[in-house]
């Protein structure tokens, strides 16, 4: 019997979602450790994470992703990545007027990666100790999860639900 199974309907709710926010916090203060860390701020962390997830795009579409004006704010993440060797900008073929913002793998983006490398593994370990139905259980939530914040986030249902 786990501790937790005597709870109430509400209170094993309750304990869920407050588990949720303390892990979204320390998410969000792991990210600000590894910016710390490798120089740069947590938006230019933000930026690199959409990059590698999700490919080379538009600096107007990163600016949407990340929630940043397409204007300035963008612009000036954007130069620092640069500057920094993180990211490379190019014109875009198909459309002349966009430019295209894309990850420099190696070089200074590796300090990046090996921030994140202890935790990817412990993440690794820590999923690696549940049973196929629990694991499958985990990711169904996980994936919900993340379209609630998403749907929060933009106003919109994700696409793909």
């Amino acid at each position: 019997m786990s501790p937790d199974s005597g709870q109430t309907e509400n209170g094993r709710t309750d304990a869920l979602y407050d588990a949720l926010r303390e892990q979204a916090m320390r998410a969000v203060l792991f990210h600000l450790d590894v910016a710390n860390r490798v120089g740069i701020s947590i938006t230019d962390v933000g930026c690199l994470g959409v990059l590698d997830k999700e490919g080379a795009m538009s600096a107007g579409q990163l600016a949407e992703r990340i929630g940043l004006s397409r204007g300035g704010a963008i612009t000036a993440a954007v130069d620092r990545l640069e500057r920094g060797g993180f990211v490379t900008r190019r014109r875009d073929t198909s459309d002349r007027r966009r430019v295209i913002v894309e990850i420099v793998r190696g070089g200074p983006y590796d300090r990046v990666v090996a921030a994140l490398d202890s935790l990817s593994s412990a993440y690794r370990e820590l999923i690696a100790g549940y049973d196929d139905t629990e694991a499958r259980l985990l990711l169904d939530f996980t994936r919900r999860a993340n379209a609630v914040v998403t749907e929060h986030l933009t106003g919109q249902p994700p696409t793909g639900r």
